[in-house]
């Protein structure tokens, strides 16, 4: 029973109002080469796995880790499926809220 409930808890991603998401938080989560990496990867298909959203010698608690960035700044939307992770950018909602911001961030990728 009480694994159950961990596992329950573990499957529950919490994704945030962009309306609540600053400016601040959302220019933190692109600033970290990794994570642009990861953003520009979504933004070039509908939905990554996890892993496939990183270059392949990345350690999962690293991937972990700037997945709960970007969702905490509004960026990416996760879903499980089974022990994987799917994620998809959430472009519409994160250019309403900022416009111009993701575009010329990528377009500026260095």
């Amino acid at each position: 029973m009480i694994k159950r409930f961990y596992m329950g808890a573990m499957d529950r991603l919490l994704h945030p109002n962009l309306k609540d998401v600053s400016l601040a938080a959302a220019l933190h989560a692109l600033a970290d080469p990794l994570r642009l990496e990861m953003i520009q990867r979504l933004s070039e298909t509908d939905c990554l796995s996890s892993g496939a959203a990183c270059p392949n010698d990345t350690p999962k608690s690293t991937i972990s880790n700037h997945f709960a960035v970007l969702r905490a700044a509004g960026l990416v939307e996760t879903t499980a499926d089974g022990r994987e992770r799917r994620n998809r950018l959430r472009r519409a909602d994160f250019d309403a809220r900022f416009p111009g911001l993701l575009d010329t961030v990528l377009a500026n990728r260095s």
